[in-house]
């Protein structure tokens, strides 16, 4: 049973260390994942495994921060919003990319997840830019979970996961099928660098077209919020955009993106001709 310090003592220093803040209604889900752990690791009590944490943070901290997340994706998730990015974001980044020196992309997916996020960006990538050899393509996807990592490192999914929201088109194109299994096509799956990341933390990545945080600033309150959106809108370029979740808007945080909507789908567009 955790004790209702017991519970301010992990929600504080969950916060600090990553920026997640467990409302009071989160006890019962903190307590349920805590109890995996205390059976993993044979500590009898939520105390004294907050200790463990506290004494081994650079072990301990990344298992707990791990049983935390929550890992509900899936491939073209919030479709307006891809369509969005698909039809109107991507074109403009690249018209005016293509009158530049460098025909270079930058993508980051923060909260990656298992990984279908970056690879629908960087299939709908490969749709949109017939001369792709041309062009100096990354997409960076970061996540706190090493877990989810890995998985998203290896790019294979089952059968049902894919079946649910890609369509024969993307299917025949981008994935090889083994028995019930599907994995992301290697020419994919070359686009996206995989890496350990605490949003809390710098991450030194600058000069980006897009960042896509959906579902990840929920955890968040509002000062943790408002810090990382300002990380956001200095790694982006100008005229870059920054896209979140459905239910998630940067309505009340001062910035000075601007909003972008068309067919329901939306995204924040960093003004043009401001310093990066």
């Amino acid at each position: 049973m955790l004790t209702n310090e017991e519970f301010r003592l992990f929600r504080n220093l969950i916060y600090e260390e990553s920026g997640i803040y467990l409302k009071e209604t989160r006890k019962d889900f903190l307590e349920h994942r805590l109890a995996r752990r205390l059976e993993a690791t044979g500590i009898s009590s939520p105390y004294w495994y907050y200790k463990l944490v506290k004494e081994q943070k650079k072990s301990e901290l990344l298992i707990l921060l791990d049983i935390l997340t929550v890992n509900e994706t899936s491939f073209f998730r919030n479709g307006p919003q891809i369509d969005l990015f698909k039809n109107s974001l991507l074109p403009s980044i690249v018209k005016n990319k293509a009158q530049g020196p460098q025909k270079r992309l930058r993508i980051w997916s923060a909260g990656c997840s298992t990984g279908e996020e970056p690879y629908t960006i960087a299939m709908v990538i490969r749709e949109a830019l017939p001369e792709l050899q041309q062009w100096d393509v990354k997409i960076f996807a970061s996540d706190l979970s090493m877990t989810v990592l890995k998985a998203a490192s290896a790019g294979e999914y089952n059968a049902e996961k894919v079946h649910a929201t890609v369509d024969d088109h993307y299917l025949h194109r981008y994935f090889d099928k083994t028995g019930d299994r599907y994995t992301v096509k290697n020419d994919v799956r070359k686009m996206v660098v995989f890496d350990y990341h605490n949003l809390k933390n710098e991450n030194g990545l600058a000069g980006l077209d897009a960042v896509f945080c959906r579902n990840v600033m929920i955890y968040f309150d509002a000062d943790a919020q408002a810090r990382l959106v300002q990380k956001f809108y200095d790694s982006l370029n100008p005229g870059g955009y920054l896209l979140l979740g459905h239910a998630e808007s940067l309505h009340g945080l001062g910035t000075r993106f601007e909003f972008v909507y068309d067919n329901k789908g939306a995204a924040y567009k960093k003004p043009e001709g401001v310093r990066v």
